[in-house]
């Protein structure tokens, strides 16, 4: 079986998927503000981007431009450590997407809420587990309604996927650069006003309030390698890849920093931090330019979460893909629609999943779902570290500056970064560890029980390698 993908996702719509794959917008940050206090949720989306998402969208240039492959992170991991890391950098990241892709419909319904209160978590409930860690309700159903069309919106093709997101990257853009500019007189001239201020919730340390914070921050600042799974599907992606990755990093930090300063300028909850929630952006904005900009906040955050999801319904659903097209998963997943070439049956596939998912609680969701992409992204660095050392000279369009020092450099902070947040969930969020843990566990399992017992001698399918050259005239269908 050979894969071989039209070039349909030019540079623009390209911006726009990198974009949705790790941000669309500060929408979802306010509980930030409720977990680690107003002062420390500023300093760490300052610092994160130094030490997450700047190495991982470098790490992602390097490897994006040199191997652009469908099936992205998962092919790099393949090519550099073999089969079975190549499986579970895949099965890691599926399974985080399963958590991560949940949210943002749990996100669009909390903002809808805003506007219909009933709505709400809780509200309405079928039943509950896990004192209330796991609901079936109708802020659950309205989610699946949200994710129905989104999940034939994709199937139609990447063009029309691409076009969607960067019209919906305007309406979310809008809204916020409204709230940045209305929030400037309050600044200095409200003493209700609370940016820097108090550093950390009463009652809490300086560590104690940042380790509280890391989840939501590194599942804010993850996703510069989520678009490298469309790599076979990217026009020109040895250039146009890192450059659309390049671009968002300052873009994404921005767009984060400045509408979280604008809405604690409100004086929003300035007696009680405690009670920032999801929505709570739109809610500032009330205070800061009425009803209008409110109701333009909430309808910015309902396309950021519909961007969200689509991005990553676009991203994710290659890999169940590429796993069937190895042999891993029935074969039937990797087939394509014969009109869009979109892979349908692995979206609606993935969106079921995620419908299970999204009745879990917010906070379980991030860090379960951080958990599994940090056990991912450090097989990417070692990934990337493996390739520097076999492949020294292989052909680079993009490569991180100042040699070893570099690659050294920019892996360390992603790996302190996991020995942290691992830590920190097992001792607050218990649940969430053990449910990442799991997770990776059956991963492994998984891989022995399936080669054993389904793939066995099947070969692994092949892919368009035009343009890669590994140097020392190794060729390429000779590692893949």
């Amino acid at each position: 079986m050979k894969i071989i993908f039209k070039r349909t996702i030019a540079f623009a719509p390209l911006i726009a998927i990198v974009y949705f794959s790790t941000s669309g917008g500060a929408y979802g940050l306010e509980t930030a503000v409720s977990s680690s206090g107003p002062g420390m949720t500023l300093i760490l989306l300052c610092l994160m981007p130094f030490l997450l998402s700047i190495p991982m969208a470098l790490m992602s240039a390097e490897l994006g431009a040199a191997l652009p492959l469908e099936g992205g992170y998962y092919m790099w991991v393949k090519i550099a450590l073999g089969k079975f890391a190549g499986y579970m950098e895949a099965v890691f990241s599926w399974m985080a997407s399963w958590l991560d892709t949940a949210l943002y419909p749990v996100i669009f319904v909390d903002y809808l809420s805003v506007w219909f209160p009933g709505i709400a978590r809780g509200k309405h409930l079928l039943f509950s587990l896990w004192n209330g860690g796991f609901e079936i309700d109708l802020h659950w159903f309205i989610a699946l309604c949200m994710m129905v069309p989104i999940a034939i919106l994709n199937s139609k093709g990447t063009k029309f996927v691409g076009k969607f997101l960067m019209f919906s990257m305007a309406i979310v853009l809008v809204p916020i650069a409204a709230l940045i500019v209305m929030a400037f007189p309050h600044l200095f001239g409200n003493h209700n006003a609370h940016i820097f201020t108090p550093l950390t919730l009463a009652h809490q340390s300086i560590w104690g309030s940042a380790t509280a914070g890391i989840g939501l921050m590194i599942w804010s600042y993850v996703g510069y390698d989520a678009a490298s799974t469309t790599g076979g599907e990217i026009q020109n992606p040895t250039k146009s890849y890192p450059k659309a990755l390049l671009f968002n990093v300052p873009f994404v930090v921005i767009g984060y920093v400045l509408p979280m300063i604008a809405g604690l300028s409100s004086g929003l909850h300035g007696g009680n931090f405690g009670a920032w929630q999801n929505g709570d952006l739109a809610s500032a904005g009330s205070i800061l330019g009425g009803s209008l900009l409110k109701n333009a906040l909430i309808f910015g955050a309902l396309f950021g979460q519909i961007g969200l999801f689509s991005s990553y319904v676009l991203c994710v659903s290659r890999l169940p893909l590429v796993l069937a097209a190895d042999n891993f998963l029935p074969r039937g997943i990797a087939k394509l629609n014969s009109k869009s070439g979109a892979p349908s049956r692995a979206i609606f596939l993935n969106c079921g999943i995620f419908a299970t998912f999204a009745a879990l609680n917010f906070q379980t969701l991030v860090d379960s779902d951080v958990i599994l992409t940090l056990f991912g992204l450090m097989l990417e660095f070692i990934a990337l570290i493996v390739l520097r050392k076999r492949f020294p000279n292989m052909h680079r369009p993009y490569k991180i500056p100042l040699g070893w020092f570099g690659v050294i450099g920019v892996t360390t902070p992603p790996a302190l970064l996991m020995v942290w947040m691992l830590k920190g969930s097992y001792t607050d969020e218990p649940i969430a560890f053990w449910i990442g843990i799991g997770l990776a566990a059956i991963a492994a399992l998984a891989y022995v029980f399936t080669v054993r017992f389904y793939k066995k001698d099947k070969p692994d399918a092949e892919f368009d390698t035009a343009g890669i050259d590994f140097g020392a005239g190794i060729a390429s269908g000779q590692l893949i």
